[in-house]
């Protein structure tokens, strides 16, 4: 089967599977959490990325075809207990059934030239689904969701580079935390579909983002977010390798290092935050319950009125506010606009990335 422009499209996806720049990369250390030491990607020099010392690391790039590069890293802790990975070498680009496919009698699921025959999965999905495939026989969701400011970010962007090369496009980034017996896991995804901008032609999608975690321990699935994302925080590609990889794309690849750099940007400023929290929060500090309480000043005739009310005023900071209860300790947004109280731990009320601390 002729490979049309927008198959050659999400074949190029491949290239930004799992890889993100521009964040720092020298070693970094917190109180009672572990230190971090730069790894060097061993197969092509791709990228470096900040790993906990002395955990067991492994991966690094693989090339399906000159085109077709994914990257997959597995760390795991000394004891064992927790097991984080950024990317699948398992994960193909992907294109849509049609009618061309129906009738080349090609049924979904069925692979071609390293493309997989299927529809597309939102984040959201694919993160579900990715928990049975490869993390779980038979996974639990306890939750899952849209993080809807990343989406329609970076689906702006996307559709911005994409015009240039007759496509449409969009991006959805999606998570899910699930039980696995008595074990617990989380995985993020996101997720990015082409379509011709007119008449017929191919459509695809990819995964551009992979990134979990399982622990043995469910108290320890805030320490292993937090080095999840401090980890995705630090990835830094070598742009020298980006250039010869775009080079192998042809006519695509300044649009496509446009697009990927727009998921980079996103994926890096959304790690960045979750590090920033897990580390004001507390995550890495599983086991410490004696988190300083928020300090508040609202000014003393705002204080009258909360306490007449039994309520007080919280913001963000990005200047959303609330008015909650008092009893509330610690107060959190979702990504729409829900405040619900957070434990006494100063945990967030979970450890998906929906949550802003308001104060």
């Amino acid at each position: 089967m002729r490979e049309c422009p927008s198959a050659a499209l999400i074949r190029c996806t491949a290239l930004s599977l799992v890889l993100s720049s521009g964040a720092y990369a020298g070693p970094q250390e917190g109180a009672d959490s572990s230190v971090f030491v730069t790894w060097r990607e061993p197969n092509e020099g791709a990228y470096t990325i900040n790993v906990p010392q002395g955990w067991t690391v492994g991966g690094g790039v693989k090339r399906q075809t000159p085109v077709d590069v994914r990257s997959a890293l597995n760390v795991v802790s000394p004891d064992g207990g927790i097991r984080l990975f950024i990317g699948d070498y398992d994960v193909p680009p992907a294109r849509e059934p049609d009618r061309l496919t129906q009738m080349a009698g090609m049924r979904e699921g069925y692979v071609y030239d390293g493309v997989l025959l299927a529809r597309y999965q939102s984040g959201v999905e694919f993160a579900q689904r990715y928990a049975g495939w490869k993390l779980c026989r038979q996974p639990r969701i306890l939750q899952s969701g849209l993080l809807r400011k990343e989406s329609e970010t970076l689906s702006a962007e996307v559709a911005r580079y994409a015009s240039n090369m007759a496509m449409a496009a969009s991006a959805s980034v999606g998570e899910a935390i699930f039980r696995c017996g008595q074990a617990e896991g989380f995985v993020m995804a996101a997720t990015l579909h082409s379509w011709p901008a007119q008449g017929p032609g191919v459509s695809g999608w990819a995964v551009y983002q992979l990134a979990g975690f399982t622990t043995q321990d469910p108290a320890q699935g805030y320490f292993a977010k937090y080095i999840l994302s401090s980890m995705l925080g630090s990835l830094q590609m070598n742009h020298e390798w980006e250039m010869r990889s775009a080079q192998a794309a042809g006519q695509y690849a300044n649009a496509m290092m446009q697009m990927s750099n727009a998921v980079t940007q996103t994926v890096i400023q959304h790690a960045r935050q979750q590090s920033a929290q897990g580390s004001a929060g507390g995550w890495n500090h599983p086991n410490k319950g004696d988190v300083p309480k928020i300090n508040r000043d609202p000014g003393v005739e705002q204080r009258s009125d909360d306490a007449r009310r039994g309520t007080r005023r919280v913001c963000d900071d990005l200047g959303t506010c609330a008015t909650v209860d008092n009893s509330w300790s610690h107060v959190w947004r979702d990504h729409s606009g829900n405040t619900v109280p957070g434990p006494a731990s100063g945990y967030p009320p979970d450890y998906s990335g929906q949550w802003t601390l308001m104060k």
